[in-house]
């Protein structure tokens, strides 16, 4: 849905304020990409990935864990980004060194976390990555572009969300809707904006959860503001 909007609206800018691991901008192709996160580990790890992929190690084993979680000063920003996301269980920063079996101390989380790190390399050459609050970012830059959303979901356990100000997220998603293209990853949203696309997943974030459980159960939607630019065209003009 992303990409069809970018190329029928010859859409030059792509955006995400939340970028995460970069596993959707790696697979979006627009003339320029811009990717944002309020994680500064996450982001130089990112930029290092673009520039010195060589340099990353092929697995983290959980002593070396240990040394830069007791001590995150004592190692480039980077390099703490990448122990922090790619050896811990569910990719949640320093939440718990993901072992793969109770006695096994070979790095196979790990390894396999990083080996998919390093295979972005290539696909986030030309991504421009930024690290700020997207609040702060200035509005009137952002003209005709795809902005795509995943924050923080409410209600989950996989973020700490509570310094999360939702209300203030909406209020700017309804707010750029207005001159962009915008969609937002999420369960639920507020009045005023619409599910445009729905899909049933299981989600294994919680250790001790398994397969079959039902409270795995999510529904993951798009949403787009109703009065926004992507709802103009893509909704409302099929209705007419």
């Amino acid at each position: 849905m992303i990409q069809k909007c970018i190329n029928e609206n010859n859409i030059k800018d792509y955006f995400e304020p939340f970028v995460g691991g970069a596993n959707m901008i790696d697979k979006i192709s627009c003339k320029h990409r811009m990717g944002n996160d309020l994680h500064t580990e996450l982001i130089e790890l990112l930029k290092h990935v673009q520039r010195n992929v060589e340099d990353v190690p092929d697995r983290i084993l959980e002593e070396e864990y240990g040394k830069v979680r007791d001590n995150k000063n004592g190692y480039p920003s980077w390099y703490v980004g990448l122990v922090g996301f790619c050896s811990s269980f569910g990719a949640k920063y320093f939440g718990g060194y993901a072992r793969d079996s109770k006695d096994d101390n070979s790095g196979k989380w790990s390894a396999g976390a990083i080996r998919n790190l390093k295979s972005q390399s290539e696909k986030i050459q030309d991504v421009v990555f930024t690290n700020e609050n997207y609040l702060d970012i200035d509005k009137r830059q952002l003209h005709n572009f795809m902005i795509y959303c995943d924050p923080p979901y409410k209600g989950t356990l996989k973020y700490k969300t509570s310094e999360f100000d939702y209300e203030s997220f909406w209020d700017w998603v309804a707010s750029v809707s207005q001159d962009n293209y915008v969609l937002v990853s999420e369960y639920n949203a507020p009045d005023g904006f619409v599910p445009v696309w729905d899909k049933i997943c299981k989600t294994l974030i919680d250790s001790k959860k398994v397969k079959d459980d039902f409270g795995n159960i999510r529904t993951e939607k798009l949403f787009t503001y109703s009065n926004g630019l992507y709802a103009n065209q893509y909704i409302f003009k099929k209705l007419a």
